[in-house]
């Protein structure tokens, strides 16, 4: 009894160790990120700042030589005017006149201001593209973390083929699903897709924090994401998160959208692989990822799951009317990832 309480006390201790180390793996890694963000605001507020300390330099000085050249010209008409007093208390008018002509009769009048206060635009929106550019660098690093972390939350899923459209052909491991454009004999009734080339996974999703990764490759479209276990399946479906759906598509033309109302086009950097999907159901979050980029895609908040969700799939046709090539589940020892 008492040597196997001092196992499970060694147990509970490594576990401790190994969790505490990877906290400070973590925590170091966020600080060195944020550490890094406040170095690049501080070189562009430096290379922003630059040009207006160079210009409040100048502005002294010229403001200085401006004085300078004003006082000079102050005290020259003092010394005019105190010659032509004098000259006028001592000689006679016509001498006063005769000397007239030797006052100075041209003083600087240039006494504006030169310094060019116009912004530099260009440098300016220039600064900010790659100040931009290096946050994003910075962020994608805590977008490693994130993805590290919910990794934990991996869940194994398999394709539920009673609910596959009937051209769709589902693996004996439900791991994968293809379309082959011909009907397959596979029973289905209330729960199947009919118009629409979708399938859904299992588990059912009610609580907690669900991760799983699904290879796209090379397909030219695809459709991946969570529907509301009650949403519609026959006919014509709507895909919006009010009907029961968040998902995202690619499509023709390396199209990315996310079906909100109305969808939301995606800019992506690289043509995803392999797309990580997470649900956390307690903050009612659905996030994509991918996981070759460590990036983000996508995040529909505030989802109203109101009951049970399950991953949902279309691998979509080819555009000649072939057989498409398949969406992978990957399996769970596949999805880990170093970062």
């Amino acid at each position: 009894m008492i040597s196997q309480r001092e196992d499970k006390l060694k147990e509970l201790e490594e576990s401790a160790a190994k969790y505490q180390a990877l906290l400070e793996k973590e925590q170091q890694e966020i600080q060195e990120v944020f550490a890094a963000l406040m170095e690049a605001l501080r070189k562009t507020g430096q290379v922003l700042l630059a040009p207006l300390e160079d210009g409040r330099r100048c502005l002294e000085k010229e403001m200085d030589e401006k004085t300078q050249q004003i006082q000079k010209d102050i005290l020259k008409y003092k010394e005019a005017i105190e010659s032509l007093n004098r000259t006028k208390n001592e000689e006679d008018d016509i001498l006063f006149i005769q000397s007239y002509p030797s006052v100075p009769a041209e003083f600087s009048d240039d006494w504006t201001l030169s310094i060019d206060t116009e912004l530099n635009f260009g440098t300016m929106r220039n600064t900010k593209a790659e100040l931009m550019d290096e946050i994003e660098t910075h962020l994608k690093k805590l977008c490693a973390v994130e993805i590290r972390r919910i990794h934990s939350f991996s869940v194994n899923v398999t394709l539920d083929a009673v609910t596959a459209r009937p051209h769709l052909e589902v693996s004996e491991d439900g791991k994968e699903v293809r379309d082959t454009r011909a009907s397959h004999d596979i029973p289905g009734g209330p729960q199947q897709f009919d118009l629409v080339g979708g399938v859904l996974g299992k588990p059912h999703i009610t609580s907690g924090r669900a991760f799983w990764v699904v290879e796209v490759g090379n397909k030219v479209g695809w459709e991946l994401g969570v529907m509301r276990d009650g949403a519609k399946r026959k006919g014509k479906v709507s895909y919006k998160p009010s009907k029961g759906y968040w998902a995202i598509v690619f499509c023709a033309q390396n199209m990315y959208r996310a079906l909100e109302d109305p969808p939301v086009q995606l800019h992506l950097e690289t043509r995803p692989q392999k797309l990580g999907v997470f649900v956390d159901c307690e903050e009612a979050l659905v996030s994509f990822y991918d996981m070759e980029a460590l990036s983000h895609i996508y995040s529909f908040t505030r989802c109203s799951f109101n009951g049970s969700i399950r991953p949902y799939f279309n691998p979509h046709p080819n555009n000649d009317g072939t057989i498409s090539s398949p969406l992978v589940i990957c399996p769970l020892n596949q999805t880990d990832i170093s970062v």
